[in-house]
């Protein structure tokens, strides 16, 4: 499966990119490490893990996980899984949470919904898309910038004055998608422990040496 969540990997490594790992606590299932740029809070976060549970927190939000007695050991995939890795939330970020309305999602329905309608030409069906754009002035373009329960209403009650035609049970799209905090932090939790990783790889050479 393609990962196209935002932010891209990307644009996290950028954000990441003069990050140096500080290691406070590392017993075990017991760790307490802080990555951050020399000098700055931009973008700092902590990795905190107890036996069940793994807490990010920091500059782009706190989100808590619990699954497996190491954490470490489920969040080591190649790719992040916001979906299931969401299932496994303890506690959530007080300013927004891990989802959200998106507005791309809503689009994506109006025109899933659309596309189900018929139409005695095609002269029609553009005529009655044209009706939707206007009618809602722009929603189509800025949905995100509405409030969910109030976009959904505004389908339903809406009916194409070309056709009669209605957006029925609009209310059972997914209309939710993945914060860019969650996302941001997943990419994080999953980089941090590549970094730890390797750091312990390099002391066991070392150590081996």
């Amino acid at each position: 499966m393609a990962d196209d969540y935002k932010p891209t990997i990307d644009t996290f490594l950028r954000d990441v990119a003069d990050h140096k790992m500080t290691g406070h606590i590392d017993n075990g299932a017991y760790r307490h490490i802080t990555f951050s740029r020399p000098g700055s809070s931009v973008y700092r976060f902590h990795i905190t893990t107890w036996p069940g549970y793994l807490c990010i927190s920091g500059d782009m939000g706190c989100f808590v996980f619990s699954r497996l007695t190491d954490m470490f050991e489920f969040f080591r995939e190649k790719n992040i899984n916001p979906q299931y890795w969401a299932e496994k939330i303890q506690a959530t970020n007080k300013h927004g949470g891990h989802r959200e309305f998106s507005g791309e999602y809503y689009v994506d329905a109006i025109k899933a919904d659309f596309e189900g309608w018929d139409f005695d030409s095609d002269e029609q069906r553009e005529e009655a898309w044209k009706a939707i754009e206007d009618d809602w002035d722009g929603l189509l373009r800025h949905a995100d910038d509405r409030d969910m329960n109030h976009a959904i209403r505004e389908a339903m009650e809406w009916k194409c004055p070309v056709t009669g035609q209605e957006f029925h049970d609009f209310y059972e799209h997914t209309l939710e998608g993945y914060t860019y905090h969650f996302i941001w932090c997943c990419r994080a939790i999953r980089w941090a422990i590549e970094q730890y990783d390797a750091a312990t790889t390099a002391v066991e050479l070392k150590e081996a040496a």
